[in-house]
């Protein structure tokens, strides 16, 4: 019975004492094996994957990735002040040109833009590798706001995306 009584009384300590900073952190993430908030562009391939099986891409004619879009209103976060972007992103050729793209729009007209250039990352074919971006946000987020987070090729090669993720502190 003490054993018992030992183990509530650490796991209420151990679950109940978080900090709020780190209750105020959202993630989402998605790696489309299920589809969830993306666009319905039909850029996906099993050609190559960072984890799973499918990727989306872009390449000279498709230009934009698939796009994942959120209401601000499917927050949990209320209070965000940054977002953190990511995505895992593989060209078969060196020297891939584009952009991972995080978009705040309002009635359907983008309030923030900020793109973090892959190139800076991305260097060696064949090989995956994490693209990041953060934006410190000036204003509060209104619930009539969409985020969009997607790549953008400015190239001519073919590029794999992954993995996208999205953190909102």
């Amino acid at each position: 019975m003490k054993r018992i009584l030992f183990i509530v009384v650490v796991s209420t300590l151990l679950f109940g004492c978080g900090s709020k900073e780190e209750q105020q952190t959202s993630f989402y993430n998605n790696d489309f094996e299920v589809m969830g908030n993306w666009s319905t562009k039909e850029q996906l391939t099993t050609e190559a994957s960072h984890s799973g099986t499918f990727s989306t891409y872009t390449d000279s004619t498709s230009i934009f990735s698939q796009t994942m879009v959120a209401s601000n209103k499917q927050l949990k976060n209320k209070t965000v002040k940054s977002i953190t972007a990511n995505v895992w992103v593989m060209s078969k050729l060196q020297n891939a040109k584009g952009k991972l793209v995080l978009s705040i729009d309002k009635n359907d007209k983008s309030v923030v833009w900020q793109g973090s250039d892959i190139q800076n990352t991305v260097k060696v074919p064949n090989k995956w590798d994490l693209v990041q971006l953060k934006i410190d946000l000036k204003e509060p987020l209104t619930d009539d706001m969409v985020i969009k987070l997607y790549g953008l090729n400015e190239g001519k090669s073919k590029v794999y995306w992954d993995d996208f993720s999205l953190t909102f502190e």
